[in-house]
């Protein structure tokens, strides 16, 4: 057997020890021939791999093979570096095996040619790649040779990532010397160790304790490290990229001196810096202002610094500690200068705690600082107003004699621009390729899927061959017949269609999706389990699948970004069908009817009349009777329930939603919910249809959110898209109500931040447009928050966004609609956020100018305490009272 052979059959077997035993003992022509057949080894291992994947053995082995052939050190380095020789999954019983390899085929290649292979290796690691082996590999080489470790980002964050250190192990690390100053300088290396760090502040951080173990023994410069711990913080970034920074500063447990001698980097470190970096900083200028180490034009920058930072706590933090020190310290005026900034706040508890800490210190204030404390405090409450005359002398409100300056109103609603068709085949394909690798919303797919039909009728053949090339290069897997590919592509508006267009032999299950839909049978069991909406959308996926190449168009298709179809181009549509001798689908036909808009031109009407086909009849009757008349629409919040079944049911347990549409029309059996035989939802999950729904009633939005109501309300956690689900709501037309309301509510206490802000858009909209069931929101806020079904403070979130861009009236309505229901009986415990939700009430109260008592919070105020909930009740009644 030839040498080649043995190598080969040594790769193949993944035996990484037999493959360097064989390249070690070849001589240069040997090594120069092997290294020319590399291309064809990975080949060859690759033609005998399961799906055309090495084992890890075997990438190991090959990788083996070209260290110990190749003689240049770049052509080295790029072979090392090769992605289909990547080790995914590194064993670690296996390291040892291969390290040892690597060194014994590059034994004898010069400490230069390893040196320069390792930095090469190691310039190409990038600190996010989490490529362990490829940085063993370059560490191995660079040690043998004897030379500096390199200090590129990748290399210096891989030395840290994945592994635990052992503070002796690391104190003999020839890298430690080099590596950790770049620990500092390094991009990647805080996102790297992040993980590290947990919440609880005793459980220990590896990297950050070894560290600072080294320091206590001298083996490490401890002022280098704090030095490098304050610069990276200036430097900037994430709270994630900094968190095991600020781990490492407390395991070095600065002292006093330390403290004091960097206060001016603390100081600079309040204004912008990460929560939990500024919260360190306060703590270290504080123990320099202990020690009389913080001059008055430091203590100024602090303190305006903090007062104006957005987390309350770092804001009551700065207050306690300017009201403790303003008269110890002689620096009253600098002090009152500063809480001033608290006046506008909106945080309420905040300003009133300013305004009285301020009080306090009025006696010692100098006439010029006591005027300027009047000035601030004419835009307060009157009460607050009353608290600062008494201490400072009269102050003349803002708007004396002129009223409160209007509210700007939510931003202007902007609809959607139309959809732009797909102009040329060239285009389409280029669309195909895009969706094959991404999600796709449903407008996207309504506009390939009326352009694929449109091309395929005009051209089929050249349509054809153009998405087959398409597909064989970027989908090969359309071509399989595996069950799961196929359920998969029977689920998709993009890869079913275009499998029908090219294996038509193979055809869409138009029947029997329509068999589901007007049986109300669901594929799962044979039960009602499926929701009428998505087995409608099965239905219209495969009849529109089944037409490609058959009819010129598709009814259906949107012409405008909330669904709606122009009746004047539906007309058009209807009329080039008659021309061409076609019908469209039933299905088609229903989602064209139920896409015209509530109001349109009557001209269409008049057209339509001249219609002869049977869908030509049924959409001018439809046209001239107005469409769908607003069906009568239900969703209420279930009162509570005993017994341990019902109170751990899921959300639709306690959420019910009907809709009364009579007759046995497709349209009927759509719209109408629930549907006989109807088995309930006894999971809470998202649907994958969902995000279709409002865009098949686009003038019937509420009848949408009622189908939706039972299986999204409740998914609170989940990101599959409620965010948008509301904002095409806003986006469609027709009254809103219960239902809308229901999916706002949980939609703005969504656990995903994206998620939340796409719901606040949407209430933004609904405002604008006047169409926003603001109480009805109120009403389910404040009844899922009293059941233990919403996480309050992320709606409270939410809705302060949406008072910020201007939804003030709309914000109240739905705070003074919840807070009935979300304020605790006496003796019971309020729910987290309802404090933040009283205080956000007051501030909107105060904004709107809303009066007039409410009486669950008048009851909560009226008994008294010392707790937040109380002091917020009381200073909401006071609000509305007076």
């Amino acid at each position: 057997m030839s040498e080649r052979d043995e190598i080969q059959k040594a790769i193949a077997a993944g035996d990484v020890s037999r493959t360097a035993d064989l390249v070690g003992a070849l001589d240069a022509d040997a090594r120069r021939a092997v290294a020319k057949d590399l291309a064809a080894l990975i080949r060859s291992a690759r033609d005998g791999a399961s799906f055309g994947v090495h084992a890890q053995q075997v990438t190991a082995a090959l990788l083996v093979a070209g260290a110990g052939t190749i003689t240049g050190p770049a052509a080295a380095a790029t072979w090392l570096n090769r992605r289909d020789l990547q080790i995914w999954w590194w064993a670690e019983d296996r390291v040892p095996e291969f390290h040892a390899a690597l060194g014994a085929v590059t034994a004898a290649r010069p400490d230069e040619w390893r040196a320069d292979v390792g930095r090469r290796l190691a310039d190409r690691i990038r600190p996010a790649d989490g490529d362990r082996a490829r940085w063993d590999m370059a560490a191995a080489l660079i040690r043998s040779a004897g030379v500096a470790p390199p200090v590129s980002d990748g290399f210096v964050a891989g030395w840290v990532a994945g592994r635990s250190p052992d503070p002796e192990a690391l104190a003999a690390d020839p890298f430690l010397d080099t590596l950790v100053p770049a620990l500092f300088e390094a991009n990647g290396v805080g996102a790297a160790l992040a993980e590290e760090v947990r919440p609880d502040p005793s459980v220990p951080s590896p990297w950050a304790n070894a560290l600072a173990a080294l320091a206590r023994a001298g083996r490490l410069d401890r002022a280098a490290l704090l030095d490098g711990c304050v610069g990276r913080f200036l430097r900037g970034g994430t709270a994630r990229d900094l968190r095991w920074f600020v781990r490492l500063h407390d395991a070095l447990e600065p002292t006093d001196a330390e403290a004091a001698d960097r206060v001016r980097d603390y100081v600079h470190l309040l204004p912008a810096a990460p929560s939990t970096v500024a919260d360190l900083a306060l703590r270290e200028v504080r123990r320099a202002d202990d020690q009389g180490r913080l001059d008055a034009a430091l203590f100024e920058d602090a303190a305006g610094a903090l007062l104006f930072r957005p987390e309350k706590k770092l804001v009551r933090a700065g207050l306690t500690w300017l009201d403790r020190t303003a008269r110890r310290r002689d620096r009253v005026d600098a002090t009152l200068r500063a809480l001033v900034a608290v006046f506008p706040s909106d945080a309420l508890d905040l300003r009133e705690r300013a305004v009285k800490s301020a009080a306090k210190h009025a006696a010692r204030a100098a006439e010029e600082v006591r005027a300027e404390v009047r000035d601030a405090a004419a835009g307060l409450p009157a009460d607050l107003r009353e608290t600062i005359a008494a201490a400072f002398g009269a102050v003349e409100p803002a708007d004396a004699g002129t009223g409160p300056p209007p509210l700007a109103g939510p931003p202007p609603f902007v609809p959607r621009p139309a959809p732009v068709p797909v102009g040329s085949l060239a285009e389409l394909v280029e669309e195909f390729t895009v969706l094959t690798r991404s999600p796709t919303p449903w407008a996207t797919a309504e506009r390939f899927l009326g352009a694929l039909v449109e091309f395929a009728y005009l051209d089929p053949d050249g349509t054809r061959k153009a998405i087959r090339e398409a597909a064989f290069t970027h989908a090969l897997w359309i071509t399989q017949n595996h069950q799961y590919m196929n359920d998969f592509i029977r689920k998709s508006w993009v890869l079913l269609p275009v499998r029908s267009l090219l294996f038509p032999k193979s055809p869409p299950k138009v029947v029997e999706t329509l068999v589901d839909f007007v049986k109300g049978r669901s594929r799962d069991r044979g039960r009602t389990s499926s929701p009428q909406i998505e087995r409608f959308l099965a239905w219209r996926r495969h009849e529109a699948a089944a037409a490609v190449g058959k009819v010129p168009l598709l009814l259906a298709t949107p012409t405008e970004g909330s669904g709606h179809i122009d009746p004047d181009v539906l007309v058009q549509r209807l009329e080039r069908l008659e021309e061409a001798g076609a019908e469209p689908g039933r299905a088609d036909l229903t989602q064209a009817l139920l896409r015209v808009p509530r109001d349109f031109d009557q001209a269409a009407v008049a057209r339509a009349k001249g219609l002869s086909s049977k869908a030509g009849r049924r959409a001018a009757a439809w046209l001239a009777d107005g469409g769908l008349a607003d069906p009568p629409v239900e969703c209420r919040v279930l009162g509570q329930f005993v017994g341990d079944r019902e109170r751990n049911a899921s959300l639709p347990v306690r959420v019910r939603s009907t809709v009364d549409v009579p007759g046995k029309s497709d349209i009927a059996h759509l719209c109408r919910f629930p549907e006989a035989g109807w088995a309930g939802v006894h999971r809470v999950r998202g649907v994958d249809s969902a995000p279709h729904w409002p865009s098949v009633l686009p003038s019937h939005r509420e009848v949408a959110a009622a189908h939706l109501v039972p299986y999204t309300a409740g998914t609170e956690d989940g990101d599959w898209g409620q965010g948008s689900v509301l904002l095409d709501l806003a986006e469609a037309d027709g009254p809103t109500g219960a239902a809308t309301g229901t999916l706002l509510a949980c939609g703005l206490a969504n656990r995903h931040e994206r998620e939340r802000a796409d719901a606040t858009e949407a209430l933004l909209a609904l405002a604008a447009r006047d169409a926003l069931p603001a109480a009805e929101t109120g009403t389910v806020l404040g009844r899922l928050t009293a059941a233990g079904r919403i996480t309050l403070p992320r709606a409270v979130k939410a809705l302060t966004s949406a008072a910020d861009a201007g939804a003030h009236t709309g914000v109240w309505t739905i705070l003074a609609a919840a807070l009935p229901h979300a304020l605790p009986a006496p003796g019971e415990r309020a729910a987290a956020g309802v404090p933040d939700l009283l205080a956000l009430a007051t501030r909107t109260a105060e904004s709107t100018g809303a009066r007039g008592a409410i009486a669950a919070v008048a009851e909560a105020a009226g008994r008294g305490g010392s707790s937040r909930l109380a002091k917020e009740s009381a200073r909401l009644h006071r609000t509305l009272a007076t």
